[in-house]
């Protein structure tokens, strides 16, 4: 992810200077900072969903009873099994299908949905490494995990 963030912010500060410094715009860097934004955004998604620091309410949690903590915690990380999976299966299908090329440089699109569907795979082993861990603790251990993740701390 570093990668692509230092080629992203290359391409843009070349984008700056060549616009507004040598007043000659390179035709090719918006276009291939639009596509490093999205393989920026994605790989950012696998490692936002690893820490476990996407957005979630976490006040829920603390409002259930004891014993439906567990069965949340594993419902909800069904939910996020089959949404990454599913937007796996499309993307996927998108790059499979995409015979476009990119505008200003002659590269397959596929490429930019080809990362697009190996980030969502990415993001739907960790969803199902992230079931497989819910399933094996109690409702206590998902608890303090959360507060944890909530408070950015880890617990005593």
């Amino acid at each position: 992810m570093l990668v692509l963030f230092v080629l992203l912010a290359a391409v843009v500060l070349l984008q700056f200077l060549s616009r507004y410094v040598l007043n000659d715009s390179v035709a090719w860097t918006e276009e291939i900072a639009r596509y490093l934004l999205i393989g920026v955004a994605y790989a950012g998604s696998v490692t936002a969903l690893r820490k476990g620091e996407h957005i979630f309410l976490e006040v829920v949690y603390r409002r259930v009873s004891r014993a439906s903590i567990k069965p949340l915690a594993i419902l909800v990380n069904l939910v996020s099994v089959a949404f990454h999976a599913v937007l796996t299966l499309l993307a996927i299908g998108l790059t499979l299908e995409a015979d476009r090329r990119m505008i200003s440089v002659d590269l397959p699109k596929s490429l930019v949905y080809g990362f697009v569907a190996i980030a969502l795979l990415a993001s739907t082993v960790v969803a199902v490494q992230q079931l497989v861990q819910r399933s094996r603790q109690d409702g206590e251990q998902i608890l303090r995990d959360i507060e944890e993740a909530a408070t950015g701390e880890e617990a005593v």
